[in-house]
């Protein structure tokens, strides 16, 4: 089976190797004489789209059948024996430094197969050089592939396997990844990184060929809006799987892979903004080029980092020095071609990138795109500056969550500032009173809605400041609460703007169509799906700005000790927690689930039973926490059993999360939004022939 999955791997990268000869050697000899090798480029994308889909097929039957000759199986299969074990089963394939790379090969030639199947009736020179270059991406992977340490299909030492292949070590899948979070998380993450080569390709391919129309931009708008949305998905799901299983109480900590996947939804903010100026005002067309190779860039930056050992992380693999080279090319490779292809091409890709007015779109979208390129820079330099020389600024040190956030709370703010100002602009120039028209309700909007949220500050939020001694009174100039004060009110800006533009929106409708206002707000969201989901995105992240507040800036965490004596209780968070008992269960496969009860209590009345706990892997002979989370409107609490001291008492965690609903909900609006957006559109129907000839005569 090894060497079967293998030789697919290789058939994969020799029928992407005839892609790329076929389709470069084809537009050598013109549409006419090259269309059979252009035709065979195509074919041979289809191929190596079959070969490997057999490759991963042959993994997934491989840990299905516990077949632990595979060195990538016995270090990765699941121990899982509930009903969701089939699915850790499939997830072995992305658990590990071989099995995702392999993974993620297979997405680049699902895409590849989906671009030559919606071109093939094409084959333009923009088409076939796309479809080359997204090869030639392919080929870099399949080599990754052949080397010993990103192999999937090596076979285990001898001294792993029985006289009967049972597996002799205590090697398994981490048990932190036998989370439902984690079986979809992953994927969707790499089907954004995979999804990012596309707009790459054909950002490429409009410089091979000199094209700086808006066909490139037409091709791939709505696949780079779907990889942007799935990227959002992945990481909400990834920050989810923090808060709930690392037991730490947060959903991000600023680690250099969680950063890797927030690098290329950044700059993807940037490119699909830059496409909107390309296609309406034929300007951005050198931004586009650039935020497309930077942004694929910054996805092949978070295999760097987890791959290539240099850059230290919980989510990194073991250090492998031929794949921080091969990857290192491909970091820099795009952006160099970009550049060049850019200044070669410079006139076939000049456009109107001036902007007469600060007060009009075009501004807004130019500074959005510098906010996104500015911010992937810091926080890329930041997150590899540990691997750098010393006499860098910043080389050889490791930065902190706190240096993290000094950058990201006002440029956070100050780009949902402008996110949220943008729909109220014009295009060339906003005069006052048309600004001062659009704005007024929003305005007003902005004013209630951010009176209650400064009032939940204040009473809510505040207090927690003042316990924990970060500030000890209300101080205005202090930076926390300034941000905080300033960021609420930005959020409700954001909020009311998105609403305003969908009630002004139907009601415009209603009014000319003489229609009811449900009726037309139903018409503008399903049929003007472009601009309805990009206020529902708008909406999405104001939402998220306020639960990032108070989740991150107010966190109350606070420790307890109580004897294993039933009744014991400490007092947290306003309520009283009684200690009723631990259950331990022991697990046919060895694992033991250690399960605590607590009744939470405010006064006489019984507000909810807790039952945080722990899970201890024999085969691991790792443990797993399993927090309990007593969600309310306006903040969590946050439960967790910490395991027995020295002396024998119980250790528990209590921790209050301020607004993090906003976060959970927001991020959802956000996701509908984006999936709205990307939604395909419906192509015209065709008028009947007979029809058009007779208009021509």
């Amino acid at each position: 089976m090894a060497t079967i999955g293998s030789m697919f791997i290789g058939i994969g990268g020799i029928a992407a190797l005839v892609a790329v000869v076929s389709l470069f050697w084809g537009r050598s000899l013109g549409e006419k004489d090259g269309e059979s090798l252009t035709n065979t480029g195509y074919l041979a994308t289809f191929a190596s789209f079959g070969a490997f889909t057999v490759s991963v097929f042959i993994m997934i039957a491989a840990f299905f059948r516990e077949d632990f000759s595979l060195m990538y199986v016995a270090s990765n299969h699941s121990t899982d024996v509930s009903g969701l074990s089939w699915l850790y089963k499939i997830s072995g394939i992305w658990a590990g430094r071989e099995g995702s790379l392999l993974f993620w090969a297979w997405l680049i030639t699902v895409f590849a197969a989906y671009v030559a199947y919606r071109r093939i009736q094409k084959t333009d020179d923009l088409s076939n050089m796309g479809l080359a270059v997204m090869n030639i991406v392919l080929l870099f992977f399949t080599v990754a592939l052949f080397v010993e340490t990103n192999d999937p299909f090596k076979l285990s030492p001898a001294g792993w396997l029985g006289a009967n292949g049972e597996l002799l070590i205590a090697s398994a899948m981490n048990p932190l990844l036998q989370h439902w979070a984690m079986i979809i998380h992953p994927p969707t993450l790499f089907i954004g990184y995979a999804g990012m080569t596309v707009p790459f390709a054909f950002a490429m391919a409009a410089l091979i060929v000199g094209d700086g129309s808006k066909a490139w931009i037409k091709i791939v708008d709505r696949i780079t809006v779907f990889a942007w949305l799935l990227l959002g998905i992945g990481i909400g799901l990834g920050a989810i799987w923090a808060y709930v299983v690392l037991g730490w109480g947060g959903y991000w900590a600023w680690d250099p892979v969680e950063n890797a996947s927030l690098l290329p939804w950044l700059t993807g903010v940037g490119l699909l903004h830059s496409f909107t100026v390309y296609r309406r005002r034929d300007g951005f067309k050198g931004w586009a080029i650039m935020m497309a190779a930077i942004s694929f860039s910054v996805v092949i930056l978070g295999t760097f980092i987890t791959r290539s050992g240099l850059v230290q992380s919980v989510h990194a693999f073991g250090e492998d020095i031929f794949s921080a080279w091969l990857f290192g090319a491909m970091i820099v490779l795009p952006i160099v071609f970009a550049i060049w292809g850019l200044m070669a091409r410079r006139e076939m890709f000049s456009g109107n990138d001036d902007f007469e007015s600060l007060t009009s779109k075009e501004s807004s979208y130019y500074f959005n795109n510098v906010l996104m390129l500015v911010a992937t820079i810091v926080v890329s330099y930041l997150t590899v500056s540990s691997a750098l020389p010393s006499f860098l600024p910043g080389g050889g040190k490791s930065f902190g969550p706190d240096t993290y956030d000094a950058v990201a709370h006002p440029v956070g703010i100050l780009y949902v500032l402008i996110m949220a100002v943008c729909p109220l602009l014009s295009w060339g120039k906003t005069e006052g009173a048309t600004f001062w028209k659009r704005a007024k309700w929003p305005f007003v909007g902005t004013g209630v809605l951010g009176a209650a949220l400064l009032t939940v500050w204040y009473t809510q939020l505040l207090p927690i400041a003042q316990k924990v001694g970060s500030s000890n009174s209300f101080e205005p100039l202090n930076v926390q609460s300034l941000y905080a004060v300033v960021g609420l009110l930005v959020a409700a800006l954001a909020i009311s703007v998105s609403v305003f533009m969908f009630t002004e929106g139907a009601r415009r409708r209603a009014m000319a169509k003489e229609e009811s206002f449900g009726a037309a707000l139903w018409h503008i969201i399903t049929h003007a799906r472009t601009q309805s989901g990009g206020y529902l995105t708008h909406l999405g992240i104001g939402i998220i700005l306020i639960g990032l507040i108070g989740s991150s800036m107010y966190v109350d965490d606070m420790d307890f000790a109580i004897p294993q004596t039933p009744g014991a209780n400490f007092e947290a968070a306003g309520y009283t927690f009684t200690f009723n008992g631990i259950n331990e269960v022991n697990i046919p496969n060895g694992d033991v689930e250690s399960t605590l009860a607590f009744d939470v209590t405010d006064g006489s009345r019984l507000v909810q039973t807790v039952t945080p706990g722990q899970i201890f892997y024999y085969r691991q002979q790792q443990t797993r926490l399993n927090v309990d989370v007593i969600t309310q409107p306006l903040r969590d609490v946050f439960v967790v059993y910490n395991g027995i001291d020295a002396a024998g008492n119980i250790q528990m965690n209590v921790k209050i999360n301020p607004l993090i609903s906003f976060a959970w909900a927001g991020f959802v609006i956000l996701i509908i939004g984006s999936g709205l957006a990307s939604w395909p559109k419906k192509l015209p129907e065709a008028r009947p022939v007979a029809a058009v000839s007779k208009k021509r005569r």
